[in-house]
């Protein structure tokens, strides 16, 4: 559980937990509200290293996106230089509009350029290194995602 979840959310989960008919009723109309937020994706085709673009719940909570996280640092770092890595987490509603514009679904997910790469699946080292091949040999096409 994240550090900072609110008290009534711990209730309302144990609730749920000894009455879940009555849970299920308390849910069953409810509807999402929609999410207002406008996000400004990059010009991938005019970035100037690749752009890898983690999406987490939260790294420092959730054990696979912090895998997923070490996987996209590892070869960024061993890459020096030659990409750009952001983290985007859910925490923040901003990160989940991004996400929701980029078409993604799942948790965690790491895209190169707007294109999904890895969704829910940690690549090694070695798969990554050969996905990024095509965009620093600039044969990778540069514009994945078409607004």
């Amino acid at each position: 559980m994240p550090y900072d979840v609110p008290v009534e959310n711990v209730i309302g989960v144990l609730e749920a937990v000894r009455n879940p008919d009555r849970a299920r009723q308390m849910v069953a109309n409810y509807q999402a509200p929609e999410l207002d937020i406008e996000v400004k994706l990059p010009d991938y085709a005019a970035l100037p290293r690749p752009l890898v673009e983690v999406f987490t719940l939260d790294s420092a909570t959730c054990a696979a996106c912090g895998y997923m996280l070490g996987a996209a640092e590892r070869v960024t770092a061993e890459l020096a230089g030659q990409v750009d890595m952001v983290e985007y987490r859910f925490t923040r509603p901003e990160n989940v509009a991004r996400m929701k514009k980029l078409g993604g679904q799942h948790l965690p997910t790491i895209y190169v350029n707007g294109q999904l790469k890895y969704s829910s699946i940690i690549p090694s080292n070695q798969q990554f290194l050969a996905e990024l091949q095509p965009y620093l040999n600039g044969n990778g096409r540069k514009n994945g995602h078409q607004q």
